[in-house]
C-alpha cells in the first residue's frame, strides 16, 4: 500500500542513489509535486545543471536577473531568505504560469510555498 510515509522512504534512498550522478554530471536532482493512490504513485523530476561553465551561470543569472526585475525588484531574488512564522523561505524559483503566486520557495520546515511579488517586497528579504 502507498502511503506518504512510503514515498518519502522511497524518494529517500532514490535521492541517495542519484548522488554519485549529481556529483559525475555536475547536475541537482529534485523531486516536485506528487499524486499517489493505494497502489502507486508519480512525481516530476527535476535535473538542473550546477556547471560552473562561466557561459550557463551568466545565462541562467542573467534570466533570473530579469524576470526579478519583471516582478519589480532590483536585482536576482532566486537564493535570498526572508523570515516568517513559519521559518526561513529561500527563493527557488518563478512559476510564470501562476499569475497570482509565481514566487516559489522552500522553507526550513520542509515545506514549499507559493508568495506574490508583494508579499515578498513586504519580508526584509537577506
Amino acid at each position: 500500500m502507498i502511503t506518504k510515509r512510503k514515498i518519502t522512504t522511497v524518494q529517500d534512498k532514490i535521492k541517495r542513489a542519484l548522488a554519485q550522478i549529481e556529483q559525475e554530471e555536475k547536475v541537482k536532482i529534485s523531486f516536485g509535486t506528487r499524486s499517489y493512490n493505494d497502489s502507486e504513485y508519480s512525481t516530476k523530476m527535476v535535473v538542473k545543471t550546477i556547471a560552473k561553465d562561466v557561459k550557463t551561470v551568466k545565462a541562467v543569472d542573467g534570466v533570473q536577473t530579469q524576470m526579478s526585475m519583471n516582478y519589480g525588484f532590483s536585482e536576482n531574488i532566486i537564493g535570498k531568505t526572508f523570515r516568517t512564522m513559519n521559518g526561513t523561505h529561500t527563493i527557488k524559483e518563478f512559476k510564470t504560469r501562476n499569475r497570482k503566486y509565481p514566487i516559489i520557495t522552500t522553507c526550513s520546515n520542509g515545506g514549499s510555498y507559493k508568495f506574490a511579488p508583494s508579499q515578498i517586497k513586504s519580508y526584509s528579504i537577506r
